[in-house]
C-alpha cells in the first residue's frame, strides 16, 4: 500500500509571499535608482542604494534557500521510499534496505523563536535527507511506517550547525 506524505502549504506559501515581496522591493529600488535624474545622484544616494540592494538580496537569498532546502515530498510504496527535494530538483528512490537508519531531531529557526520536529534519514551511501514536520504532513506517520518496516532507529540528535550546513550526528 502506498503512503504519500504531501508538502504542507501554509508555511511555504508565507515564505514564497515574502520572497515575492522582497523581489518587489528590490525592483522598486532599482527603478528608483534608474529614474533618478543624473544631476541629483550623489555619493550618499549610491551608497544607500547599494546597501539597500545588498540587504534585500541577502533576505531573498536566505528565504529562497530556506524554501528550496526544506520543501520536500515523500512517499512510501511497499519497500521503496521516494523523496522529492526541491533544492536538487530530483526524486531519490531507495529500497528500505539501503537506509542505514533514521533519527528524530528538531530544527531551530532563530535562537529562541521557533522550532520544528524532523526526521533525518541516513542512507548507506553516506547521504542524508531531513524531513521537517512544518513542511511535510504526516511526519509522525512516516516514523511509524519506518518502525513498522524494521528500519533502525538511531536515536535523538540535537541540532548542530556547521559553518554553512547542518552537521548530522550519525553521518560518518
Amino acid at each position: 500500500m502506498k503512503k504519500i506524505f504531501y508538502p504542507k502549504i501554509f508555511l511555504p506559501s508565507i515564505k514564497l509571499i515574502f520572497i515575492i515581496g522582497f523581489f518587489y522591493f528590490l525592483f522598486l529600488g532599482v527603478v528608483k535608482f534608474i529614474d533618478k535624474p543624473k544631476s541629483h545622484i550623489d555619493l550618499g544616494f549610491i551608497i544607500s542604494a547599494i546597501v539597500f540592494s545588498l540587504f534585500i538580496g541577502y533576505v531573498i537569498f536566505h528565504l529562497g534557500y530556506f524554501f528550496c532546502f526544506y520543501f520536500k515530498y515523500a512517499s512510501l510504496n511497499e519497500n521503496v521510499l521516494s523523496i522529492f527535494e526541491l533544492n536538487k530538483l530530483k526524486t531519490t528512490k531507495v529500497n528500505l534496505d539501503q537506509i542505514s537508519g533514521y533519527s528524530k531531531s528538531e530544527v531551530y529557526f532563530g535562537r529562541y523563536t521557533w522550532k520544528s520536529k524532523s526526521i533525518v534519514i541516513y542512507f548507506k551511501l553516506g547521504k542524508t535527507s531531513e524531513i521537517l514536520s512544518s513542511f511535510v504532513s504526516g511526519v509522525d506517520d512516516l516514523e511509524k511506517e519506518l518502525k513498522k518496516r524494521k528500519v533502525k532507529y538511531l536515536g535523538f540528535e540535537h541540532y548542530n550547525t556547521g559553518w554553512f550546513f547542518r552537521e548530522y550526528k550519525f553521518n560518518k
